[in-house]
């Protein structure tokens, strides 16, 4: 009901307030603001940003490193192929193609021998046609002399000398021609029925006695330790000694062998390590408990000889591929290019 301004003006008190409009506060606000909300959106925005960043910078790492784990098996499963491939190449060569390798290579290290030779020759000759003035310059050119020398020794080593000794590691790795002779002989007679039948059972044990301890002996000597012992522990190979003797212009062909040798030596226990064990199981088959038994006997050593046989073309399927020469041969090589590198400049050599 509405009411002239006059009369509302002259009504009392307790009436007008019956008349106050009644008014219902806005609740507080709780959440962010408009520009908080802003703020919090670009800072998620930079965050996510950084994150894709930092990811992808990761993923861009971890690719790289792959790749350099990827090419260095690949250069390392090369080189091992290569090391395969020569030993399978020097198997299959008969006698007469070995002996002339052999000697085409002997002449190419007696021809580096004497070129190392002629040097030192003229280098005596020059220090006697013109004497140093004083000590000092006496050994600067005693210096120079050994790098000179060192230099050619390095280069003929590289070029000629490490052609011969990887050949010489990877022929330690291969039974003999005239052991792989007596490992056939052996094993066709103990596998042939007639011999077996033409032996009393003192006869077939004495027999296999002595053929079990020849492939005993020969087995020994492809793995380079008496098998009847602890095989021998090899150390990795390294190439600090040489870089040291490098360092003083001293080139040791020795050490060089030495590194090549062991990493051969290393080859050849991990990959015999089965053909050992089916050898020396074999040897004791010969030493029997009770008195000999020609039929048990018969068929124990004719299993036993099939084991040896299996661990023995296991044992060509391995070795070479641990990659312990090419490793070694890799570390000459490198210490080798070093030097030659760090003293390029030094000599007109």
């Amino acid at each position: 009901m509405k009411l002239p301004l006059l009369a509302f003006l002259s009504l009392p008190l307790s009436v007008v307030a019956q008349y106050r409009p009644s008014y219902t506060p806005a609740p507080p606000r709780i959440g962010p603001s408009p520009m908080q909300m802003q703020q919090q959106s670009q800072q998620l925005a930079r965050q996510n940003f950084q994150r894709q960043q930092a990811q992808q910078m990761q993923m861009m790492q971890q690719q790289m490193m792959r790749n350099q784990q990827q090419q260095a098996l690949r250069s390392q499963a090369q080189m091992q192929r290569q090391m395969q491939q020569q030993l399978l190449w020097m198997r299959l060569r008969n006698g007469q193609q070995a002996a002339e390798d052999k000697q085409r290579q002997e002449q190419a290290e007696q021809q580096a021998n004497e070129q190392i030779a002629q040097l030192a020759q003229e280098q005596q000759r020059k220090r006697l046609a013109q004497p140093a003035q004083d000590a000092q310059q006496a050994a600067a050119q005693q210096r120079e002399d050994a790098r000179q020398l060192t230099r050619l020794t390095v280069k003929s080593y590289q070029e000629v000398f490490l052609r011969g000794a990887v050949t010489d590691a990877l022929q330690t790795m291969a039974l003999s021609p005239a052991a792989q002779e007596q490992v056939q002989r052996i094993s066709e007679e103990l596998r042939d029925g007639a011999w077996w039948s033409q032996q009393d059972p003192a006869q077939a044990q004495a027999q296999v006695a002595a053929h079990s301890a020849t492939l005993t002996n020969l087995t020994s000597t492809l793995l380079g330790y008496d098998i009847a012992t602890t095989p021998p522990a090899v150390a990795a190979p390294s190439a600090s000694r040489l870089s040291e003797g490098l360092a003083n212009d001293e080139f040791d062909r020795g050490e060089a062998a030495r590194l090549l040798n062991d990493a051969a030596l290393a080859e050849r226990i991990t990959a015999g390590a089965g053909l050992a064990r089916a050898v020396r199981a074999l040897q004791q088959l010969a030493a029997p408990a009770g008195p000999p038994d020609s039929k048990k006997l018969r068929t124990e050593v004719k299993a036993s000889l099939r084991q040896v046989n299996q661990e023995l073309q296991r044992y060509h399927a391995r070795v070479g591929t641990t990659g312990k020469l090419s490793a070694a041969q890799k570390a000459i090589v490198q210490a080798t290019d070093e030097y030659l590198a760090k003293t390029k400049g030094d000599t007109g050599k």
